[in-house]
């Protein structure tokens, strides 16, 4: 059977005017009496000899089976489950998922296949929960005062949002030490080690040039010198690994993100 029945429509019902007048009065009082699809429900009538009771309990006996076997809970909280959702199959699996997991772990568990989106979905569940302020970029102040795991992932990743949307050469400049301080924590010492040496070249290049260039000219002397190059690259080369990182660092401290 489905895992979810379609819900009636008003097609379904044209659809009954040419039956016998039994059938579609047992096809309308089933459907009174669970929320199930018009093919469906003929289905169960034809073999219940057109008992809407019956039908309706096996629709239920199926349903039952089905958040069973999804769920792993005894037949008795799966049941009760199924009548508090008014045995609405996926409200039920809901209720049950809420009750068993976290916000954060239900993040986890939905995007593991994309752990890029459950980190932009974690990131703004903290956001809110905490009411971060924000003007386009968070306080970063805001941020150094949450618990440590938190902490630590919110500051990277907003900073690798900024790096993303501003470039690697503007992100030497937004908040760099508390960047740099959080990829140690996760030990990414070499990692560390490359934006710092990228952040110096930057700062040597532009005291030697910043007194006789503009800033458009500056600018591209930093972007082809080939020390900051090969900074660039290396931590290009690293940014998926980030990722895969603050996913395992959100789950080896669930207890301190939005539950």
């Amino acid at each position: 059977m489905d895992n979810q029945p379609p819900a009636a429509t008003g097609n379904d019902d044209q659809g009954t005017l040419s039956m016998d007048p039994t059938h579609t009065q047992a096809l309308q009082q089933l459907r009174h009496l669970i929320p199930i699809g018009l093919r469906h429900a003929q289905t169960l009538l034809e073999r219940c000899a057109g008992n809407p009771q019956l039908a309706a309990e096996l629709y239920r006996s199926e349903l039952l089976q089905v958040l069973v076997e999804k769920s792993g809970l005894p037949q008795e909280q799966a049941r009760e489950h199924l009548l508090n959702a008014g045995y609405d199959l996926n409200r039920a699996l809901h209720a049950i998922e809420e009750a068993r997991f976290t916000l954060t772990q239900r993040i986890l568990r939905k995007h593991h296949r994309d752990p890029g989106q459950a980190l932009d979905l974690i990131a703004q569940a903290i956001e809110t929960a905490e009411q971060l302020p924000r003007q386009y970029w968070l306080d970063f102040a805001a941020l150094e005062q949450l618990p440590p795991a938190p902490r630590c992932f919110m500051i990277l990743h907003e900073w690798l949002a900024f790096e993303g949307w501003e470039g690697f050469d503007s992100a030497l400049h937004f908040h760099l030490p508390q960047a740099i301080a959080q990829f140690r924590l996760l030990q990414l010492d070499d990692l560390a080690d490359t934006l710092e040496q990228a952040d110096q070249r930057q700062q040597q290049l532009r005291a030697a040039h910043g007194g006789s260039e503009g800033p458009v000219e500056l600018a591209m002397r930093i972007n082809q010198d080939p020390l900051f190059n090969r900074c660039q690259d290396h931590f290009q080369q690293q940014r998926p690994l980030l990722d895969e990182r603050l996913y395992q660092w959100v789950e080896r401290h669930t207890e301190q993100f939005p539950a």
